[in-house]
């Protein structure tokens, strides 16, 4: 299979629906497999990952929400004011207890990357951490609705697959363009 971490997640949606966990009624799989099916397009046009955040995106501490995100490889360079970081806290498990969303605010040579929390699921770190940084944020797909969001960079709105699929795709083709002009370095 070409995207186990999709069909992962297909698994995952559908475990879930049967145990209780989400909404059981028909309607809901039906929504939450297109949602699956948007995230997969999305990932495959602009050489994204995906990964099942959950609610960690959500500014309501006791959110129901059920999102995948299209993570992009994080390049320090690219990194800008706004963009969305996913990290996993180290030796932490289980997962769904380990991620963590920041917003980037101010990339500078002197200081490097610096972040604040997105959203309110993250809490209060009285502590330092060590996390991994998974990626940043391209797409974010609820699970429930299907509602695509367009995170990168300073945006935060709504988007239609086609709309974004052509985005991802022209991305991927000047990207292509620039490796080749400049011998992939």
């Amino acid at each position: 299979m070409k995207y186990p971490l999709a069909a992962a997640c297909a698994l995952g949606i559908l475990m879930s629906a049967t145990t209780g966990a989400v909404q059981s009624d028909p309607g809901h799989v039906d929504t939450a497999l297109a949602a699956v099916d948007s995230a997969k397009a999305l990932a495959k046009a602009g050489r994204g990952t995906l990964l099942r955040v959950g609610s960690i995106l959500s500014s309501d501490d006791n959110s129901h929400d059920d999102v995948i995100v299209v993570l992009d490889y994080p390049i320090l360079r690219d990194m800008k004011p706004g963009m969305v970081l996913i990290l996993a806290k180290q030796g932490c498990e289980p997962i769904d207890e380990c991620l963590i969303a920041r917003r980037v605010t101010q990339v500078t040579d002197k200081y490097g990357v610096e972040t604040e929390p997105y959203g309110g699921a993250e809490g209060l770190l009285l502590t330092q951490i060590k996390a991994t940084l998974l990626g940043s944020v391209a797409y974010a797909v609820d699970l429930n609705t299907g509602a695509i969001r367009d995170l990168r960079g300073d945006r935060d709105h709504p988007t239609t697959v086609r709309e974004a699929v052509t985005r991802e795709e022209a991305r991927t083709r000047r990207a292509a363009s620039t490796d080749a002009s400049t011998g992939g370095a």
